[in-house]
This record gives structure tokens, sequence and C-alpha cells, in this order.
């Protein structure tokens, strides 16, 4: 069946799911005749309730206007609802994909951080009809929603879906919904090891050339680490390992149930890993502008020391030899040349000195520099 648009149609597909064999697509006209689970697509918003309504009353009993404004309200972030007698829950869900911001130039070159897309989807299920709407996707750049994005077309979920039910995973509709909620899960895996990607980019850059420019990419990071796991966290229910009745929907498949809640645990685990290597990122980056600023002041105080080394000596001869005391030389031509080789050889004599300290102190620096290259160069062949 071709996708419909909200525009026209507020539903994009209609599958009849039977106890056994593959879902068959129907259109309105032939559901009646129809044996099985059904499943609506919808791709509308509240503007399309009235005619939504018109369309599922009579094909989903229990379905009330309270549902289906919930249903078709996308949430800022997910949550849940379990209606009276707990026959009708609504579940929000969501898919995420990470995006770079320009092509990838190679391991170590310095890139923008990405963004991640969130496709966030309600599910509404009974034991025998299950109603789900996918919401216009959300842009987010760090903790920022950049933009919104139509809803995609679920063309490839459907068919993961239904590929999972003939390999046995049956159950009602709430099970139905629950394989739908495992297809969105799998991507949260490949959003945080794009985040992982994305830091190691920004160290590897850090090492190799040193840039400092880049300082507000570790804030991005975390800013999209936060806004992933707060969409996981209203998903990750308690106590529905132990009761299935917890679960999202009105599933009886405690296995299916269980196989989703682990995709969200090891989602959320990965992030608290990588909230402490950011921790450490950011002390690593406040060592780097602190050694950065060291080398600045150290470099102006070299000028100063050499400026001091120059002025300071021929200050002190002239100082000396305008004393009111008797002087060699005094009052002969031979004096005025005497002060003048005592103000070359010891201004020169002191510079030199400064030199020396300071070549002393620039050769412990360069081997500094190269103990730190050389460990860039171990991190690059280890990664």
């Amino acid at each position: 069946m071709t996708a419909i648009t909200a525009g026209s149609d507020p539903i994009r597909r209609i599958s009849v799911w039977p106890a056994e064999g593959a879902p068959e697509e129907v259109s309105l006209e032939h559901l009646s005749a129809a044996e099985g689970l059904i499943w609506f697509e919808l791709a509308c918003g509240l503007e399309n309730a009235d005619a939504t309504r018109q369309i599922l009353a009579e094909r989903c009993p229990g379905l009330d206007d309270r549902m289906l404004k919930d249903l078709l309200t996308p949430d800022e972030e997910p949550e849940g609802v379990s209606y009276p007698g707990r026959q009708i829950r609504l579940a929000s869900s969501f898919s995420v994909n990470a995006r770079r911001i320009e092509e990838s130039r190679g391991r170590g070159a310095p890139e923008g951080v990405g963004t991640l897309v969130f496709e966030p989807m309600e599910l509404l299920a009974s034991t025998d009809w299950l109603i789900t709407c996918r919401h216009p996707s959300r842009v987010y750049r760090g903790p920022d929603k950049l933009r919104e994005e139509p809803a995609r077309d679920d063309s490839a979920l459907f068919a993961a879906v239904r590929d999972c039910r003939i390999r046995g995973k049956g159950g009602n509709a709430g099970d139905l919904g629950v394989s739908v909620m495992h297809e969105l899960s799998l991507s949260y895996a490949k959003a945080h090891r794009a985040l992982y990607r994305w830091l190691e980019d920004w160290e590897l850059s850090l090492y190799v050339e040193n840039d400092l420019d880049n300082s507000d990419q570790l804030p991005e990071i975390w800013g999209l680490m936060a806004m992933l796991r707060n969409w996981l966290n209203p998903i990750n229910k308690a106590g529905l390992r132990a009761d299935i009745g917890k679960a999202w929907l009105p599933a009886t498949n405690l296995d299916a149930v269980v196989e989703v809640d682990d995709r969200v645990d090891k989602a959320l685990s990965s992030l608290a890993r990588l909230s402490e290597t950011l921790r450490q990122s950011f002390g690593l980056l406040h060592l780097e502008q602190t050694e950065k600023q060291r080398q600045h002041s150290e470099h102006r105080q070299h000028l100063i020391e050499a400026a001091a080394a120059v002025f300071l000596v021929p200050t002190l001869i002239v100082g000396f030899y305008g004393a009111n005391t008797w002087v060699p030389g005094q009052g002969k031509h031979s004096g005025f040349l005497v002060m003048v080789i005592a103000l070359v050889v010891l201004t020169t004599l002191s510079l030199f000195a400064v030199l020396y300290l300071q070549r002393r102190s620039a050769t412990a620096a360069r081997k500094a520099a190269l103990d730190r290259e050389r460990l860039r160069s171990d991190l690059l062949r280890a990664s």
C-alpha cells in the first residue's frame, strides 16, 4: 500500500496480523472482512483528530477522545499512560539517528560534533488493535533543538516487525507494539557509539594538532548525551521484569519485554560511562588551556628578562660614574673609554647569562613536547 500523507488522510497504512502467517496490508473498505490483529499507522496531529476518530471509532473498541488526544499530541520527552482498567495503554518511544554536520575527513582530523535526530512515536494498544503515530523528527545540536523535520515513512520498520512476527514472536496487539519498540530501540546503541566517536575525534584533534579552538564541542557532546539520557529514562520502567503487567503495553511475551528493557538499560549504562569520560576530557581541556597560558606567560617573561639585561647593566654603570665620588680615570679621556668597555662587556655577559638560562628552559620544554608527541603517536597507532 502506498503511504498516504496526513494532509489527505491521517492513516499511512493499515495492516492485519493473523495468528499465523504474514501480515497483510488492507484498505478501509476490506478491513471488515479481515481476521487478526489490526495495526493502524498514523502520521498526523491534533488537527486531524476528528477525521481520525471517525475512521477508528468502530474498529477500535474502547478508544475515546482522551486516548486519541494523547496519541496525537507529541511529548517533549517520552511518557506513558495506563487508562482505567489497564486494558488500553499508551506508550511513548522513539528512534534516534546521529548525523555528521560535515563529511568525515579521517581519523584525528578536527571535525565538528554532529547532531542527534529524535524520531518520536506514540503507541496505543489494546489486546486486539494497535495504533501508532509517528510525530515530526527533532534535530538537536547540543541541548538546543535546531528544527523539526517531517515524520518519515516507516516502511523499513514495518518490514522488520513483519519479519520478527514470522519468526515466531506472536501474541496480542500489545506484543505487536513491543515488537515495534524493539525495532526502535536498535538505534540507541548506534547513537551512543556515535557520541563516543565524536568525543574520540575531539581528543585526537587535541593531541595531534594542539587545537584548543574547538573547546565548545565538549559542551555540545555533553548536551547531546544528556538529551539522549532524558529521552531514555522514562522508558526505563521499574518492576516490569517481575510483573509484565507493568510493561508499557498490555503484552503477554515477557521475554520480548525484557529484551527491549535490556537495550534501554545498556544504552543508559553506556551513557553513564560516557559521562565519566567526558568529565576527564573537561579536565584534560583545562590542563591544556592552562599549559598554553603558561607558555604564553613564559614567552612574555623571557622578553622582559632580555630587555632588563640590556638596560639594567648600562644603567648601573652610568649611575656609578655619575656618583660624586672618585672613579677610575676621573677627569681623563681614558675614564670614558673604561666606562664604555665596562658597559659593552658587562651587558654582553649579562645578556648571554639570561639567554643561557632561557635555552636550558626551552630544552626542557622541547623534551617534554617530544614525550607528548611520542604519546600522541602511540595513541594514533592504537586507534
